[in-house]
């Protein structure tokens, strides 16, 4: 029963797994030097009139294309620059869906600058001001990375005013903040007040979609770093690309190349074959999908699994709000949780919405008045039902 002694007599066709990881951010982008290049233009004069200027500048783009990847690199890269200059700069990446609210926002902060900071205890307006004066006392200034945005701007505009204005009232005019905001849709900044929208308007960077073959180019230098030689032929990695270029998600295929390999390794062989990477590519769901679930609040994920069972699993093409009110009320009570109230699981199906998960038709009924039609038409429901159980799972939701 020795399964990882097993298991490591086996020859690897790895060289280094960890470098497939979808976190992993390698030393080098591939077709995102020129990103890079003006990002490093625009924030030139942090290291070489430190505090003097503060930069706001806004990314935009489909998700999968490399925006974080390049904003984590640029931060180390001007880390790294300032420290040889002895300047205090220090870039920190807050992912504000799984940080929603202004509080979490601003602890998280804080945190990642004085990690004996407590969590508890302080308002808002309190952290800010906490945050400005250690800024001060350090001689500190902070580049920090907002990612997905959208998320604090739907809800927690007051923050993003206040930390894009946080240099005005600031001691000797210094400037001690800087912010690269990313964004999938710049529509969203439709919901910011003039002022604030004006600041992030400046300074706008669009990330276009890869071709495929800068899908090929990325997936190949993964694989040079990660595998050992040998184990991808050309032919299998235009395969790969092949793939994710219907997504245009260069996460998904150093997923496919990840799960490719470990079907290769349990079949004790040196190279991946075509069936590999069909066996890898299967029971994917998008990682667009896949980032919102795993953020949603435990309540959220039963109300998206009530839609999905009264869906049938694809039998039935649309059903009623009544009907997956019905489905989630009956989920609920199998597992002994209070349900919430018809105004809040209402707002969980505008949420869907704009997340891409469901549609929502409404439509009339004369007499009756309106009424709303959810469904469901791009994604494999079993895949993303699986995927819900196991999240719920994992939470201590036995469904």
């Amino acid at each position: 029963m020795e399964y990882f002694e097993e298991l490591l007599k086996r020859p690897s066709v790895f060289k280094d797994e960890s470098k497939l990881d979808i976190n992993f951010i390698p030393d080098k982008l591939p077709h995102r030097d020129k990103e890079i290049s003006l990002l490093s233009q625009l924030f030139l004069g942090l290291i070489t009139n430190p505090n003097s200027i503060s930069r706001k500048i806004l990314i935009t783009g489909k998700t999968g294309i490399g925006k974080t990847a390049t904003i984590k690199l640029f931060g180390e890269l001007l880390e790294e620059a300032s420290r040889k200059r002895d300047v205090n700069i220090k870039y920190i990446h807050v992912n504000c869906r799984k940080e929603r609210t202004s509080y979490k926002v601003l602890i998280k902060l804080i945190q990642l600058i004085d990690k004996r900071f407590p969590k508890r205890g302080y308002s808002s307006q309190d952290l800010l001001d906490i945050l400005i004066e250690f800024l001060h006392r350090h001689n500190l200034h902070i580049l920090i990375g907002l990612d997905e945005l959208s998320y604090l701007i739907n809800k927690h505009e007051d923050l993003i005013y206040s930390l894009t204005r946080i240099n005005d009232d600031t001691l000797k005019g210094d400037q001690r903040l800087s912010i690269i905001g990313v964004v999938r849709d710049i529509s969203c900044l439709n919901n910011l007040d003039i002022s604030t929208l004006s600041t992030l308007q400046r300074n706008i960077i669009n990330f276009k979609n890869y071709s495929k073959n800068q899908i090929l180019d990325i997936l190949k230098y993964r694989a040079e770093i990660s595998l050992k030689k040998n184990v991808i032929s050309n032919k299998m990695l235009e395969m790969v690309s092949e793939i994710t270029n219907s997504t245009g998600d260069i996460r998904t295929g150093l997923n496919i190349l990840w799960r490719a390999c470990k079907i290769a390794e349990s079949k004790n062989l040196k190279y991946l074959t075509a069936e590999c990477v069909r066996l890898g590519s299967q029971d994917l769901l998008p990682f667009s999908t896949l980032d919102v679930l795993e953020y949603m609040t435990s309540q959220k994920q039963i109300f998206l699994l009530a839609i999905i069972k009264a869906l049938d699993n694809g039998r039935l093409i649309d059903i009623s709000f009544n009907e997956a009110l019905k489905s989630y009320n009956m989920i609920c009570e199998n597992i002994g949780l209070t349900p919430r109230s018809h105004s809040q699981v209402w707002n969980y199906l505008q949420e869907f919405k704009r997340e891409n998960i469901v549609v929502v038709d409404v439509i009339s009924e004369k007499i009756k008045g309106r009424r709303a039609l959810i469904r469901i038409p791009d994604l494999s429901l079993p895949k993303l039902e699986k995927n819900t159980i196991e999240i719920l799972n994992s939470k201590g939701y036995i469904i």
